[in-house]
């Protein structure tokens, strides 16, 4: 009898085993090399394999994003059971000064996003240029907001965006109604000298 509840033992334990998983399929990952009939015809063919495996899980739409966070969004064409890099690829290219004799690796990470390594024919890769982001310390400005067409409000420039009078006295300081009264008496001086040197009746 201690023999038998000794293979109990085993059999209940292998039965709660975990099944082993499934490792982790390498196809994510596949690499190009710039032809010149990639540079033709400016997109560049996905891998028969890599789309048979998971082409089902791309959208129309995807996303290349480099090492130093560029990223863009490339739309797919399909041919048949090819799929192919088009509509956004050749700015991509040329962003990274992508020429013949390039290689890229790309890394799938899910979601329709694509990792991208360029190397170019020195064989290294290549420096990344960054995504245009603009940022200034100045405070952010609603140009929609009709306070913003009478003065402009970044580091100190008090010009008026129209060049004159806005006719919107809300956002005027006091400094601006002295300019103005400098500038109006000026105004005033200058057309009565004319009308002096000139004889014109006024």
């Amino acid at each position: 009898m201690v023999t038998t509840r000794r293979t109990n033992a085993r059999v209940t334990t292998a039965s709660h085993r975990r099944p082993p998983s499934e490792p982790e399929s390498p196809a994510k990952k596949f690499f190009k090399v710039v032809l010149p009939s990639t540079m033709k015809e400016n997109m560049m063919r996905i891998p028969t394999r890599f789309v048979r495996l998971h082409g089902s899980k791309l959208s129309e739409v995807v996303t290349l994003k480099t090492p130093a966070g560029f990223k863009r969004s490339i739309k797919l064409k399909r041919i048949g059971e090819e799929f192919w890099f088009q509509e956004g690829w050749s700015e991509f290219a040329e962003a990274h000064s992508i020429s013949e004799g390039h290689f890229l690796c790309f890394e799938y990470e899910g979601n329709s996003s694509f990792r991208v390594m360029i190397f170019d024919v020195s064989a290294c890769e290549i420096q990344y240029p960054l995504d245009e982001v603009h940022i200034s310390d100045d405070e952010v400005i609603d140009v929609t907001d009709e306070g913003f067409l009478g003065t402009q409000g970044t580091r100190g420039n008090d010009q008026s965006v129209k060049g004159g009078d806005s006719g919107d006295k809300r956002k005027k300081r006091p400094r601006d109604d002295e300019f103005e009264k400098i500038l109006n008496g000026k105004n005033q001086k200058e057309r009565t000298d004319f009308v002096l040197n000139n004889n014109v009746m006024s």
